[in-house]
């Protein structure tokens, strides 16, 4: 969504960026791990957005079944054909979360 929000929107807002997911230990985000763990990242260019989208619907209280993680990734374009190994990874995380 960052294109279509005015920058002004952001002011006085907690922003996590890519970067900022993994511990100050360096230890991956569990959605950045099951994203490795599953190879679903092929070109990497909507990589970051992938995750961050992913780590999103975690936070929230949406049903992570297929079709809510459909739903919830569908602004994100892949053009790769990685879809399937992301849903798998994005299962992988709702998986381990519950662990």
């Amino acid at each position: 969504y960052s294109c279509m929000m005015p920058v002004s929107s952001a002011e006085k807002k907690h922003i996590t960026t890519l970067e900022g997911l993994a511990s100050a230990e360096g230890k991956l985000h569990l959605v950045q791990q099951s994203f490795l763990d599953e190879q679903a990242a092929q070109c990497g260019y909507c990589l970051n957005g992938m995750v961050i989208t992913a780590v999103g619907l975690l936070n929230t209280s949406v049903q992570l079944d297929d079709n809510g993680i459909k739903k919830g990734m569908q602004r994100v374009l892949c053009r790769c054909g990685s879809q399937a190994r992301v849903m798998r990874a994005i299962k992988r995380a709702v998986a381990d979360r519950k662990k």
